[in-house]
């Protein structure tokens, strides 16, 4: 995305107008003013008119018909806003039952910087006991907490390592009923160029530690029916760029994993109340891009924070709610693109193609 759009999003006058499309489209704003004009009595509305400096005569067939097509707009998003939310849990109409936070156990990966890092800090908001596998050691930040954050040097690729680890967590914690699976890296590399080594290991950090983790800490949620596990995948789940077809691959493997989670959750597992979410950042300002940020700076885009993924993908834990967070908002469009005419799409690939393209050539200039 060019520094133009990402300016533009975050821009004061981008929020304002969001709020004001948010309150058009509120059903109960329009609602109401379409009830006053249609049920008020009529020396009311008169009245209302000259306050606001105009003929009490004045004719409001306009306002009537606009106030209807935003009511109608608005029921429509309401209520499709609300079928997704209950699709995504198992077609319940609230939060799942049966959660305490301090009673809770969470399995964090690749815990100790970045997103994980934040997602650990915001769970021990609540009280929830944590704990970090990472092959790093364990940050100042979160050694300061050893009652409620426990450390397990864990290699996620291993099923032997994540297995004797959650032995360990059984016994110290007791058995997890969160599990974010974010450990990932990123080694941007154009197909021709990449090694099977490199492969090999991009695959198996970013796709196959989902099955490895699930395979330890998810029986236990079935059994109990309570359990939530979270995917940290990418935008790029949906849109993949030249140099980054690795990356690409792998995080909608992720967004193919969650998918098929949450459908086995309900009918192989008949665990309706374990819940599924799946959250596709932006490009995130994280030790995975720090060899590469300078670029994406320098060609407009506007990073994310680690804290604010770790913001929205904990609000998703709290509420006690499954389903998928796009990170910005605004980019929740890219999730539509294979749907779009194959032109559309080229030209989009074309265009973010060429802009990564030239961020890859001058990484790689650098570098020598």
């Amino acid at each position: 995305m060019s520094g133009v759009l990402y300016a533009l999003e975050h821009s004061p006058i981008a929020k304002a107008l969001g709020a004001v499309v948010n309150l058009s489209l509120n059903p109960i704003v329009s609602g109401a003013l379409l009830a006053f004009l249609l049920r008020a009595p009529e020396h009311v509305v008169a009245e209302t008119l000259q306050r606001a400096s105009l003929p009490p005569d004045y004719d409001l067939t306009v306002a009537k018909t606009v106030l209807k097509f935003l009511l109608g707009i608005g029921l429509t998003r309401t209520v499709n806003r609300k079928l997704s939310d209950m699709a995504a849990n198992s077609w319940r109409w609230g939060p799942a039952p049966g959660w305490d936070w301090p009673k809770e156990v969470a399995v964090v990966t690749g815990g100790c910087s970045g997103i994980g890092l934040a997602i650990v800090q915001k769970l021990r908001t609540k009280g929830i006991r944590v704990a970090v596998l990472d092959i790093q050691p364990l940050p100042k930040e979160l050694s300061r907490d050893p009652a409620g954050i426990k450390y397990y040097k864990c290699d996620v690729t291993s099923s032997a390592s994540v297995a004797e680890v959650a032995a360990e967590i059984r016994r110290d914690l007791g058995n997890p009923t969160i599990l974010v699976n974010n450990a990932g890296i990123a080694v941007p590399t154009n197909i021709l160029d990449i090694s099977e080594k490199a492969l090999q290991k991009i695959f198996s950090i970013n796709t196959m530690c989902h099955w490895i983790t699930c395979q330890q800490f998810l029986p236990s949620m079935i059994k109990a029916d309570k359990g939530h596990v979270v995917t940290i995948a990418s935008v790029a789940s949906f849109v993949s760029l030249p140099g980054h077809a690795d990356y690409g691959a792998t995080k909608a493997s992720a967004l193919a994993f969650h998918e098929a989670l949450r459908t086995e959750l309900r009918h192989a597992y008949n665990a309706p109340n374990v819940l599924a979410t799946v959250v596709h950042p932006n490009f995130v300002a994280t030790p995975l891009l720090t060899d590469f940020e300078n670029h994406l700076k320098d060609g407009g885009v506007r990073m994310l924070t680690p804290e604010q993924v770790a913001n929205d993908t904990t609000e998703r834990i709290f509420a006690r709610k499954g389903g998928q967070v796009v990170i910005p908002k605004s980019s929740a469009g890219t999730s539509a693109l294979r749907g779009w005419p194959t032109w559309i799409q080229v030209l989009i690939h074309d265009v973010l193609g060429a802009q990564t393209a030239k961020m890859n050539a001058a990484k790689k200039a650098s570098s020598k």
